[in-house]
């Protein structure tokens, strides 16, 4: 799966959370996403200091977000947003974005300094 196509698993994970989940809570799909993410080979990279493919994301909406680069987590993310519901839109945009991103992915523009 490519990340396009991961782009488009999201948007549909996003549009129906209770469908996927017990609750449908954003935590709940974002770990879907994160099990999801790591089980593919074609899907995101372990970045610098990452424990996951979803970290290079994160990186990425932070650096577009927030000039702070502090670590950025789930939980900031989450919060950046009034609900969940707002959450859940913004989430696949956003992915959607950073996949199209033309110096996609952050951790190619960092790897060598690992």
């Amino acid at each position: 799966m490519t990340e396009f196509k991961f782009s488009e698993l999201v948007f549909y994970l996003c549009k129906r959370p209770r469908m996927y989940t017990p609750t449908g809570s954003f935590y709940e799909i974002v770990s879907l996403i994160e099990g999801l993410a790591s089980s593919n080979v074609d899907v995101g990279r372990y970045g610098p200091g990452g424990h996951s493919k979803m970290t290079a994301f994160l990186h990425w909406v932070c650096e577009k977000r927030r000039k702070d680069k502090s670590r950025f987590t789930w939980i900031e993310f989450r919060e950046m947003f009034g609900s969940d519901e707002e959450a859940f839109k913004e989430l696949p945009r956003l992915y959607a974005e950073y996949a199209n991103d033309p110096d996609f992915p952050y951790d190619k523009k960092t790897e060598a300094s690992v």
